[in-house]
């Protein structure tokens, strides 16, 4: 299993599995990444667009390489 890290509306780092993904919309004024199971996270992204970038290069990076964590990460 691969994750992708993505900062929330909060500033918060969460890491997300890519395949969990069942679509990206703007919802509440917000784009949003739904999940499944009515689990969404909240984005900072200003579009959809950028955020569907986003993840697909992330997770096309994660397939090859291991998550280098900042330090507040590590703290998390």
């Amino acid at each position: 299993m691969k994750f992708i890290t993505i900062q929330n509306q909060l500033g918060h780092t969460v890491a997300v599995n890519p395949e969990r993904i069942t679509h990206i919309a703007v919802a509440h004024d917000s784009v949003v990444i739904f999940l499944g199971n009515d689990e969404r996270v909240f984005t900072k992204f200003t579009n959809i667009k950028s955020a569907v970038d986003y993840v697909e290069r992330a997770s096309e990076e994660r397939s090859w390489k291991d998550l280098d964590w900042s330090k507040d990460e590590e703290d998390l």
